[in-house]
């Protein structure tokens, strides 16, 4: 009876480890997905706009895949000289405040500190706020926020569309596959940065292009970096 009971426990321990060990394996099947954090906040004279979330509840990207959940409010970097900030969708998870915008910022030698980029601000929010500015009218292609330059005065080609935006951390590499039918991402650290200053957008004077109505903007990010 003893030999019957200690046979039982051993099968019962047995299987207790097999379980334990498909769960390892299951567990160790995800492990190269893992979830980050980003967000960014743009002021323009104190309206904010602003996503925040998880890539657990799905990934800011524009490449559709199957298996993945993709949120088209975009805080990343699509690669070392790119930062795409975006809210197009207000009803998406991670979207907080602020209406549809875009902000393209190019650091085409990107370094902690101080970078010279050029910023691109995109959509009809800024075609209305540069009208009711006095800057372009709403709907044109030349809105006053195509361009802006952070001195008073006549337009400089050589400063235009450039500001000086202080990288604080470069973040860390993203790894990417595909396990079929799924794709995987291991996120790395986000790409960090920040701008907070007055720009100034443009209007004809006399038939010159001047760039003198202030506007207060801060810009701040933490990108997924997808490269």
């Amino acid at each position: 009876m003893k030999k019957i009971i200690l046979l039982f426990t051993i099968i019962s321990l047995l299987l207790s480890c097999s379980s334990d060990n498909n769960n390892s394996s299951n567990n160790n099947g995800n492990s190269f997905t893992n979830s980050m954090d980003y967000e960014f906040t743009i002021t323009i004279n104190g309206d904010v706009h602003k996503i925040k979330g998880n890539t657990t509840n799905g990934i800011p990207y524009g490449m559709q895949n199957a298996g993945v959940h993709w949120i088209d409010n975009k805080c990343m970097a699509e690669s070392s000289s790119g930062v795409n900030l975006k809210i197009n969708d207000i009803t998406e998870s991670n979207y907080i405040s602020g209406q549809n915008l875009e902000c393209n910022i190019i650091l085409p030698n990107l370094l902690i500190g101080s970078n010279q980029a050029s910023v691109q601000f995109v959509g009809n929010y800024f075609d209305t706020l540069s009208s009711s500015l006095g800057g372009y009218s709403t709907g044109s292609s030349l809105n006053g926020f195509s361009y802006f330059q952070t001195s008073n005065g006549v337009w400089n080609s050589s400063l235009g569309n450039k500001l000086p935006i202080v990288i604080t951390d470069l973040g860390s590499n993203t790894i990417s596959g595909q396990v079929p039918p799924l794709p995987y991402y291991s996120f790395g650290e986000t790409l960090k940065g920040n701008y907070n200053g007055t720009i100034y957008i443009s209007r004809y004077i006399n038939g010159i292009r001047t760039c003198d109505i202030p506007v207060q903007i801060s810009i701040d990010f933490k990108a997924l970096r997808m490269y």
